[in-house]
């Protein structure tokens, strides 16, 4: 079942035999526009349902087939309101049946920017990122979703909004009462003042409204006069036309805030249906503004001595209600209060209950500028600033908060180690966010060569920010094996890739949709390249291990030969200094580290130009989805805010960096452990998200694909990056991984590749992986760190 509360359209990948049958037609309602899709994939089945005819919008053009993959859709389309209805047919082709597997996916991309992004997702080398990043049209998303952006101002039945809620007493005890208690303070100072006792009696009524705002509105009261040809007055105010109503949101309050003598005058300007406006130039009326509050001196006196303080209090709810996001409807309310309320005379401001509104009295008319029945939303989760969540947005107040804690208090002084850590770590979340929206757009907005070569650039910076940091720092601070940390922070990614990412997101979205199906193709293509790149990385730690130095103690002579001795403990040792390592193990790294490079750029050949139609989805665009798109961020705002957030994640990976080892000595932790957990961790949130949204999506297959891309960045991409830096700059780091690191690797490669052998997927499978992550995690957890004193073994 489609979750109602999801406005995006679905998107459903799947893998099925040649030979295999569905048994039954799957039907998918869109939440936005109640889209109904039906996939039927044999063609005797087909014959059972009665063809419909398609509308004269509703067949999509037929692409020519590109390798071995193509598709058969009809659609016809039902937006809300609309009638229509879109059904969508995939009919497996001869080519298809014989290479075995189709590859099923119900996408529809509301633009062609959206189309590229989506084919990009299922291309090696490119981010699979699944938040829009075009402008969608609020009257196509849900009436959920429209409710979010709504302003505070719909006057709305009061029998169908109760005002009694647990959110609404909440807001009274915490809020209410002393933002009600400021007003009454500065209600006695105006009128001490003698000049601004109107100011008073307009501070007293909005201590009783903010006290409870609930089930009342504000309403500001207006004049008009007759416009004969200007569009503005001499004191610039816009027409009636122009200001009022401009907001879609408002369109109650266009018509109900004109006084009668200006609807009936005219006729000619006002739809007589429903009091909309229309295009015409005949007696238009202006809004009338009281120049005169500005020559009062009470209007001098409001402004220095009350308003200061309302507007302080108003910005501080702003604030908190803001960061709390349920309670982002009270946080507009005070905006509202700050940017007009505050702002108006006096006589002009009236508030009264829901239940006694009325639209005019023929002499004047009343704009309702605030009106709230509630002060939680529990939907806000889903609320966007600039193409962004409001969680993530609000998160970068971390970034301030990090960089002025890293750098102004150096000495501890003001904050404890641990608080700079945290911060730090916090911090790191949205800027990942915000770089891979960066790239995601641009590459978007460009061909696949630019955004391949952006996504090789920019896509592990995150991770690389932070490992240079840490090995940087080690020259200077030799107490912390930060070259183990680095390298269990990488193992720990691959680990999270492989088993927790997938697991994660099988749990989740085979709870939602029971069983289900990724391209096993594609899914073959990213296990090898893995395999590959997993062998490259351990290639020097295998050759150390069975061709390495040993040290042995407690030896004695042996009696009976004389020249050989018998050691009771021997362990194997690492120094890279010895003519083994600069002769035998330096160069194979250096080898290996080329050809993990050359993987990396085989597979962006293979799956960008010759193979492309392998792992491209064909997406089928109906003609409406052929407008043009609106971007959150164009190419040069991406770029900008690209680079920025590049700066500043440097800036905190350097906090997080000088803030370990206090933090290691107060918990006590295995570095080993330290690093596949937390450094390990908090990097790949980003992907983490993406996956669980694509296998709620019923997208298992880019849930899986966004795992396997992570860790062979990690393997093909991250580690010989290191590699170089060591060999220009020294950073003392050796392509050199302890047993244990290679042994939990192997091994959960091996299990993700069983799981993934039937080209199915459900919660049990996706426990499973989960199990074995938290299992390792424990055998790490009690791991002992190196205590010969030497910060080299990995």
């Amino acid at each position: 079942m489609t979750d109602p509360l999801d406005d995006s359209p679905p998107s459903t990948s799947s893998a099925v035999s040649a030979g295999e049958a569905v048994s039954r037609d799957r039907m998918a309602a869109l939440a936005d526009d109640t889209t109904f899709e039906m996939e039927m994939e044999s063609s005797f089945q087909m014959d059972k349902i009665p063809p419909q005819a398609p509308p004269p919008n509703g067949t999509l053009p037929s692409d020519s087939k590109e390798g071995a993959f193509t598709s058969s859709c009809t659609v016809s389309e039902m937006s809300a309101g609309s009638g229509s209805v879109r059904q969508r047919r995939r009919v497996r082709t001869v080519d298809e049946m014989e290479d075995g597997f189709v590859f099923l996916e119900a996408t529809t991309p509301d633009n062609e920017i959206e189309a590229h992004k989506i084919t990009q997702n299922y291309m090696f080398g490119f981010k699979k990122w699944k938040s829009h990043v075009t402008k969608r049209p609020l009257d196509e998303r849900s009436d959920i979703v429209k409710t979010l952006y709504e302003q505070p101002k719909q006057v709305k039945p009061s029998e169908k909004h109760s005002t009694l809620s647990f959110g609404n007493v909440f807001y009274a005890i915490f809020i209410g009462w002393w933002l009600s208690l400021i007003y009454l303070l500065v209600a006695l100072l105006m009128l001490i003042t003698i000049v601004g006792r109107h100011h008073a009696k307009f501070c007293v009524a909005l201590a009783q409204y903010f006290l409870w705002p609930f089930g009342k509105f504000v309403k500001e009261k207006t004049y008009y006069e007759l416009e004969d040809s200007d569009d503005k007055n001499e004191e610039g105010q816009f027409l009636l036309g122009n200001e009022i109503g401009s907001d879609s949101h408002r369109d109650s309050t266009y018509s109900n805030s004109l006084p009668s003598y200006v609807k009936k005058s005219n006729s000619d300007y006002w739809d007589q249906e429903d009091g909309a406006p229309v295009n015409s130039t005949k007696n238009r009326f202006r809004r009338l503004d009281s120049t005169g509050t500005w020559k009062r001196p009470s209007t001098y006196v409001w402004l220095i001595l009350g308003c200061p303080l309302l507007i302080l209090a108003h910005s501080l709810v702003i604030v908190l209600t803001w960061l709390a996001v349920i309670f982002i409807p009270i946080s507009k309310l005070n905006m509202i209060a700050v940017r007009k309320v505050l702002l108006l005379p006096p006589e002009r401001l009236r508030i009264n209950k829901t239940s006694t509104f009325k639209s005019d009295d023929h002499t004047h008319s009343f704009e309702v500028i605030m009106c709230s029945y509630q002060s939680v939303n529990l939907y806000y989760y889903k609320y966007t600033v600039d193409g962004m969540n409001v969680i993530l947005v609000n998160l970068l107040i971390f970034v301030a908060v990090t960089i002025v804690l890293g750098y102004a208090d150096e000495d501890n002084k003001v904050t404890q180690p641990i608080v700079k850590f945290v911060m730090g770590l916090l911090a790191i979340i949205p800027l990942a966010y915000y770089i891979g929206m960066g790239i995601t757009s641009i590459s978007a907005q460009s061909s696949n060569a630019v955004g391949a070569v952006l996504n090789a650039t920019f896509g592990s910076i995150v991770e690389l920010i932070l490992y240079v940091s840490m090995l940087v720092k080690m020259k200077d601070d030799t107490k912390i094996c930060y070259n183990t940390l680095v390298k269990s922070a990488l193992v720990g990614t691959l680990l999270v890739t492989m088993l927790f990412i997938p697991g994660l997101s099988m749990v989740v979205g085979g709870i939602k949709h029971s069983v289900q199906k990724f391209n096993l193709k594609s899914a073959a293509v990213s296990s090898t390249l893995l395999f590959i790149s997993i062998v490259g990385m351990f290639s020097p730690s295998v050759f150390n291990t069975v061709y390495g130095l040993f040290v042995c103690q407690n030896c004695t002579q042996n009696m009976t030969t004389g020249n050989d001795l018998q050691c009771s403990e021997c362990s194997q040792t690492f120094d890279p200094d010895s003519s083994f390592y600069t002769s035998k193990v330096r160069p194979l790294v250096y080898i290996c580290a080329v050809f993990q490079l050359l993987a990396y750029v085989v597979g962006l050949i293979f799956t960008l130009k010759t193979h492309s139609h392998i792992i491209q989805e064909q997406l089928h665009l109906p003609a409406s989805s052929q407008e043009h798109a609106t971007m959150h961020w164009g190419c040069i705002k991406s770029a900008v805010i690209l680079l920025f957030a590049v700066v500043l994640m440097s800036l905190c990976a350097e906090v997080v960096v000088q803030n370990i080892q206090p933090v290691l000595i107060s918990l006590n932790l295995p570095h080993i452990f330290f690093g596949v957990t937390i450094l390990a961790i908090v990097p790949d949130i980003p992907e983490m998200v993406n996956g669980v949204q694509f296998a709620l999506k019923n997208n298992v297959n880019l849930s899986i694909e966004i795992g396997s891309s992570v860790a062979v960045q990690v393997t093909l991409l991250q580690v010989p990056i290191l590699i170089l830096a060591d060999a220009i700059y020294p950073l003392h780091f050796y392509m050199i991984f302890s047993d244990v690191h290679i042994w939990s690797v192997i091994i959960s490669a091996i299990i993700m590749n069983y799981i993934f052998i039937d080209g199915k997927s459900n919660y049990f499978q996706g426990a499973m992986l989960c199990i074995v992550y938290f299992m390792l995690l424990s055998m790490y957890f009690f791991a002992v760190d190196n205590t010969t004193g030497s910060c080299i073994p990995g």
